[in-house]
């Protein structure tokens, strides 16, 4: 896939599956990545950091820990109902949050942060180059890009529930944002930036019941695409009823850390 390629695999984050999601992880998955990127990112004190897709701002008090009082965090995110839920998270640090679209980072003068991070969020760029080209371009000499998100086999277990209630698994679109860091950002990164490592970080949920895992699975997108594909919503009771007794859910985890 060329990298420089236009396309829109972008969608607009439903703020109650998002909290559905993000309190599995918390309450079944066996590690949690916040307390990983405490330990693996370097975020400098009293720095810039620029977080890209900031969400509701789960990572907001992550970042707000390793920054201190001084440091200052700009989150961006598109959504309205998740920039109004960000702002209720407690931090010590200053927080500027800005509801703006991603694909554009133009607004920003150059080398204005010493981090920038994009946990879960930058696959859905429209365009890998030209993001990747903005993202180096606000950032301090020496500074770091963090882009996090799912590479090959994250989420197979979903596939396989999808193939029994809706008699498929991967849709394209989804197939594509798997895949996209390592297929494309990550190729095209080393062009850019001067240093390029990648990390891939396994992790397993654990469900305590296949009805939480029912519910996490309608959480998803992946449902919301393919109920939108077979022009129909499955209920609760119907996938329950589909005979799905696997607790465990791979979350197959890759970060690309880009150095300037």
């Amino acid at each position: 896939m060329d990298a420089g390629k236009r396309r829109d695999l972008s969608y607009t984050e439903n703020q109650t599956d998002l909290e559905i999601r993000v309190s599995a992880h918390k309450e079944f998955a066996n590690f949690q990545l916040e307390d990983w990127y405490q330990k693996n990112l370097q975020i400098p004190e009293g720095g810039r950091l620029l977080d890209i897709g900031c969400g509701n701002g789960i990572w907001l008090p992550t970042w707000s820990d390793m920054l201190g009082p001084q440091g200052l965090v700009v989150g961006i995110e598109k959504s309205a109902e998740l920039i109004e839920k960000a702002r209720m998270c407690t931090t010590t640090c200053r927080i500027l949050l800005l509801r703006m679209d991603f694909n554009d980072l133009g607004c920003f003068a150059p080398e204005t942060f010493d981090v920038a991070v994009a946990s879960y969020s930058i696959y859905y760029a429209i365009e890998a180059v030209h993001t990747l080209r903005q993202i180096r371009n606000l950032l301090k000499p020496g500074g770091h890009a963090y882009l996090v998100g799912p590479s090959e086999g994250n989420g197979a277990e979903l596939l396989e529930l999808n193939r029994k209630v809706f008699g498929f698994g991967a849709l394209d679109r989804g197939a594509q944002r798997t895949t996209r860091l390592v297929d494309e950002f990550e190729p095209a990164a080393r062009d850019i930036f001067s240093t390029v490592r990648t990390t891939t970080i396994p992790r397993k949920v654990t469900f305590p019941s296949v009805e939480e895992y029912v519910r996490y699975f309608m959480a998803t997108l992946l449902f919301r695409e393919s109920c939108e594909k077979a022009g129909r919503r499955p209920e609760r009771e119907e996938i329950l009823a589909s005979g799905w007794n696997n607790l465990e859910l791979s979350r197959m985890t890759v970060m690309l850390d880009l150095k300037r």
